[in-house]
Formats: C-alpha cells, sequence, structure tokens
C-alpha cells in the first residue's frame, strides 16, 4: 500500500450544504490529483522503473541510499526513507534531487514527497470562479523549484523548504507582484533609487518556452502552452479548439512532459 494518502475527495450530499455547485467544483478540480496518484501507482512497481532507480546505485555516494536502492522492490520504498523522522530523510531526499537533474524519475519520486504538502500549501488559493486545481499550478512550480534547489546550501528541512519555494513560485510571487503594481510612487522614486525589476511571470514563461524550442519540443506543444498563457483558462482554449476542457488538459499535460524532459537533458 502506497504511504501516499489519498487526495480525492468525497462529494458532499447535497442536503448538507446549500453551496452544491461548489461541491460538484471540488470534485472536479481533485481529478489532477488523483491523475497523478494513479499514475504514481502504475510506476511504483514496474520492473523496467525499479531498475532505472537501481541505476542510481552507480551515480550516488550516500551509504543510505545506496543500500536502500540494492534491494528495492517499490518506490514507496524510497519515499518511506524520506519522511520527516526517519534517518538520513533530508541526507536521502537531498540525494534524490541531485539525481533529478539528470533523471527525470527522480524528480519524479520528489514530487510524490511533496505532492501531500503542495496540496495543503495550495489549498488556500482555490478560486472559488474557476475549475482550475490550484495543484495544477503548484505541481509544475515544484519541478521548477527542484531543478533550481540549492543542494549544497539547503541541507536540511528539504521537503518543507521544496514546498515553499513551489508555492512561492506558483502563487505568493505573483501576487507579490500585483500588490506592487497596484501602490503608485512618485517618479522621483525611480530617478533616486532604480532597481532592476525581477523577470514576470509571462517572462519566465517565454523563457522556458524559448528553451524547450531550442531542445527541439514540437512546436504543437509550445502553440498550446502559448495559448494557454494568453487565454488564463483551460475551458477558453477548449471552446477556441471545439474540443472539451479535459481534452486541453490532457493535451497540456503532455505537452508540460515533453518540456520538462527536454530542459532536463538540456
Amino acid at each position: 500500500m502506497t504511504i501516499v494518502p489519498s487526495t480525492s475527495r468525497a462529494p458532499r450530499p447535497a442536503s448538507a450544504s446549500p453551496r452544491c455547485a461548489d461541491d460538484r467544483r471540488d470534485t472536479r478540480t481533485g481529478a489532477f490529483t488523483r491523475r497523478l496518484d494513479r499514475e504514481w501507482h502504475h510506476l511504483r512497481r514496474r520492473r523496467r522503473v525499479v531498475g532505472t532507480a537501481r541505476s542510481w546505485r552507480r551515480r550516488t555516494t550516500h551509504v543510505g541510499l545506496d543500500q536502500l536502492l540494492a534491494g528495492i522492490v517499490d518506490l514507496d520504498e524510497l519515499l518511506a526513507a524520506t519522511q520527516a523522522g526517519r534517518p538520513d530523510a533530508d541526507a536521502i531526499l537531498l540525494e534524490l534531487v541531485r539525481l533529478s537533474r539528470s533523471d527525470e524519475l527522480a524528480g519524479r519520486v520528489v514530487v510524490q514527497r511533496l505532492l501531500p504538502g503542495l496540496i495543503a500549501r495550495a489549498a488556500p488559493y482555490r478560486s472559488h470562479h474557476d475549475d482550475t486545481d490550484p495543484a495544477e499550478l503548484a505541481v509544475p512550480a515544484a519541478w521548477l523549484a527542484i531543478r533550481r534547489f540549492d543542494t549544497d546550501r539547503r541541507r536540511s528541512h528539504v521537503a518543507a523548504r521544496l514546498v515553499s519555494d513551489a508555492t512561492d513560485q506558483a502563487f505568493r510571487r505573483p501576487l507579490r507582484r500585483r500588490a506592487a503594481g497596484d501602490r503608485p510612487a512618485a517618479p522621483a522614486t525611480f530617478v533616486a533609487r532604480p532597481t532592476v525589476p525581477s523577470p514576470t511571470a509571462i517572462e519566465e514563461l517565454a523563457t522556458v518556452v524559448r528553451e524547450a524550442a531550442a531542445s527541439g519540443v514540437p512546436a504543437a506543444d509550445l502553440d498550446l502552452i502559448r495559448h494557454l498563457a494568453r487565454a488564463g483558462s483551460p475551458s477558453i482554449v477548449a471552446d477556441a479548439h471545439g474540443v472539451t476542457t479535459r481534452t486541453i488538459r490532457n493535451r497540456r499535460d503532455r505537452a508540460v512532459a515533453r518540456i520538462r524532459s527536454a530542459l532536463l537533458a538540456a
């Protein structure tokens, strides 16, 4: 049995609350994390996947991880070893982060380890006006956080720091930029204290798309990501293409996976 708690939500009876529409939306917005759990259950015991994990022994110097990989039969064993309170949990998770720089499977293990924390930290950002699950923003941000994590300087509380980095990237940083943009400032401020502005979210996305294009990601995938960024909602893109929102989300997930693979290999 997997140690990752179920992320699905049971719909409440209609009589439990007058907000039936919100209840139905909550059921729909759990679909993304349920897909991740189903993917994990499919992956974690596959012989080829477990064989890939065992091959990491040639690339790690961590004795505890080496011993674990020697007899591994289920990737849930890696998740168990990185749980708070386990010996060398931070060190093993940190080693998986290092391995993920060149191995997507290692990154997938780290994402699964972070998933409960990502769901919990993303939940307050759910919009009551959009069916988008906030986890759909937090998980891609987690991949970026894993890739950028400073494994030399940040050696403790690794899981908590990665979750914090991901939610900051996905939610808090855009909110801070929006709030900063709402405050007027005197023109002299910019003359007296010039600053170099941080790249906006759209600028960061443009950089990712540009790097993905240079790495050979199909143009159709990149066009879809651009369209989603402009529209701001999968349902709008679905209407434009004459397909269901689910179809667009599936295409988006495949496009993100190809972009992620290309950037990790770069």
